[in-house]
C-alpha cells in the first residue's frame, strides 16, 4: 500500500469513527432529555394474604391450569423478587405460568426498624409456613413445589427439612447452602463474611436492620471495573438500540432497587451460615428443631451458575450429597447469579428443561397429586 493509499484508508476510518461516535453522541443527549419509561413484575397477579410487610402474590393464569401441585416462589430477603419478573420475554413467574402452573411469589417487603428483631425461624417457620398453608388452601393442594432463589433458596432448604409433608418437590436457585474451606476459596464473599474480616454484630448494633446501600456497596465492590466503570462504556457504544437501553434500565431499576434486610435475621444467617457452616453441617436450630437434611426426601433440583461470582456452584451443589433424597438432580447453567434467571440462554435451554422437570413431578389439574411421601 503507497502512501496516498494508506492515507486514504487512514481518513475513512476517521470519518466512520466520528460518524459512529457522532451518534452515540446523540443517542446520549435524547437518551439524557427522554429517559424511556420501563415496566418490570408486570405479569398479572392478585394479593391472596398480607402479614406485616410481607405480600403474597398469585399469578393469574393465562390458560388452565395443568398440574396440580402449586408453586410458591421464595426469593431473598436482599433486593426485589420482580428479578424473576423482570420482562415478559425474560419473565420466571410467566415461564411457569405459561407451562401451565398456579404460581404464587411471596413479596418481603421493606422491614422496619421495628422489625429488626425478626429472626430466621420468624421468616421460616412462620412467614414462609402461613404462605404454605394459604397456597394449599387457595389451590386444593396439599403439597407444593417450593422454588427458592438465593437467601430465598436457603430458607426453602430450611423449612422444606423441618415440614417435609407440606413440600411437594424442592427447586433451588444459586442458593448460599455450603460455606466451608472449598467454597471461601472460590468465593470473595465468603472470605469477607469470615469473622476475622467481618464483625456483624457491630453491624447489627450500629443500624439495626442491615441498610440496603451496605449490603448493594458490598455487591458492587466484589467486581469494582465491571460494576462501576465498563458497564456504563458498554451502555454508551449502545446507547442507539433501544431494545438494550430498555435491558439496561430494568436491571439497573432492580440492582439499585435495595432493601434493608431485618438485623437478627441478618446477623443468624451470617454467624450461622457463612461463618460457622451450621446447615451443611446438619447443626442448625430453628424453633427448637434441628435442621436434618436428611428429611429432604421429596424430588429436588438444584440450579447453578458456573460464573456466579456471590454463590459458587460449589456451595449449592455441594449440599445434594447430604440430603435424603433418590430424586435429585444438579444442573450447572454457564452463566452468573442473575442470568439463571434474566440471561436469554437460561430462557431458551434452562427453564424448557425445568418446566418439563417439574411437570412430570406435579401431577395433572383435576387428579391427585402424587405425594412425596
Amino acid at each position: 500500500m503507497d502512501a496516498v493509499t494508506a492515507q486514504q484508508a487512514f481518513l475513512k476510518g476517521l470519518a466512520t469513527q466520528s460518524e459512529t461516535w457522532s451518534k452515540r453522541l446523540s443517542g446520549m443527549a435524547k437518551f439524557l432529555q427522554d429517559p424511556p419509561q420501563v415496566e418490570v413484575g408486570a405479569t398479572p397477579h392478585d394479593v391472596v394474604y398480607t402479614e406485616n410487610k410481607l405480600r403474597l402474590l398469585r399469578y393469574r393464569p393465562r390458560k388452565e391450569n395443568r398440574h396440580a401441585t402449586p408453586v410458591l416462589v421464595v426469593y431473598a430477603l436482599v433486593n426485589r423478587p420482580y428479578i424473576l419478573d423482570l420482562q415478559p420475554d425474560r419473565s420466571v413467574v410467566g415461564r411457569l405460568v405459561d407451562a401451565g402452573f398456579d404460581v404464587y411469589l411471596i413479596d418481603w417487603g421493606t422491614p422496619s426498624p421495628l422489625d429488626q428483631w425478626l429472626t430466621l425461624d420468624d421468616y421460616v417457620n412462620r412467614y414462609i409456613d402461613n404462605c404454605v398453608d394459604v397456597v394449599r388452601e387457595e389451590s386444593g393442594s396439599d403439597q407444593v413445589t417450593l422454588l427458592g432463589y438465593c437467601m430465598g433458596g436457603a430458607m426453602s432448604v430450611m423449612y422444606s427439612a423441618l415440614h417435609a409433608e407440606k413440600v411437594r418437590n424442592l427447586i433451588v436457585m444459586a442458593a448460599p447452602l455450603v460455606h466451608d474451606e472449598k467454597v471461601s476459596d472460590a468465593s470473595l464473599l465468603n472470605r469477607w463474611a469470615q469473622p476475622e474480616y467481618f464483625d456483624v454484630d457491630r453491624v447489627v448494633a450500629a443500624y439495626g436492620n442491615a441498610p440496603g446501600e451496605f449490603l448493594d456497596g458490598g455487591f458492587q465492590s466484589m467486581k469494582p471495573v465491571e460494576n462501576l466503570f465498563s458497564k456504563y462504556v458498554g451502555f454508551t457504544r449502545s446507547v442507539t438500540n433501544d431494545d438494550f437501553v430498555e435491558n439496561f434500565l430494568r436491571m439497573e431499576t432492580w440492582s439499585r432497587d435495595t432493601i434493608p434486610v431485618a438485623g437478627e435475621a441478618y446477623r443468624q444467617f451470617i454467624r450461622d451460615l457463612y461463618q460457622e457452616n451450621k446447615l451443611a453441617k446438619g447443626t442448625l436450630v430453628l424453633g427448637g428443631e434441628r435442621v436434618d437434611l436428611a428429611n429432604l426426601k421429596m424430588p429436588m433440583l438444584l440450579l447453578t451458575g458456573q460464573y456466579d461470582h456471590l454463590v459458587p456452584y460449589q456451595s449449592t451443589a455441594g449440599l445434594l450429597e447430604a440430603t435424603g433424597s433418590t430424586d435429585r438432580d444438579c444442573i450447572v447453567v454457564p452463566t452468573g447469579h442473575i442470568g439463571l434467571s434474566v440471561s436469554s440462554r437460561a430462557h431458551k435451554e434452562l427453564w424448557p428443561k425445568v418446566c418439563g422437570w417439574l411437570a412430570e413431578r406435579s401431577g395433572e389439574a383435576g387428579g391427585a397429586a402424587p405425594s412425596s411421601s
